[in-house]
């Protein structure tokens, strides 16, 4: 993982304001990653296949939401018990 301190100004920072304000990212930090992977597939530099198997592999990593809900009920029990 890499982190990089950025800043936008004028036209760039607009695209980035109106991709979090029309919901296509949660945040700026996300519309900077989709539009960085959405230049990889435009120039070549990923394939959509390419894409969906990294996705597929990221969402096998986690656990489904109610998993991680019914968790955390257990842990807060276990807490209130205390």
């Amino acid at each position: 993982m890499s982190s990089v301190t950025v800043t936008f100004r004028g036209i760039p920072e607009e695209i980035l304001d109106k991709m979090v304000e029309y919901g296509i990212a949660e945040t700026k930090s996300e519309a900077i990653r989709v539009a960085l992977v959405n230049f990889g597939i435009e120039m070549g530099l990923l394939s959509e296949l390419e894409l969906v198997k990294s996705l597929r592999a990221q969402l096998a990593e986690r656990k489904p939401s109610h998993v991680k809900v019914a968790e955390e009920i257990e842990r807060a029990k276990i807490e209130s018990l205390r």
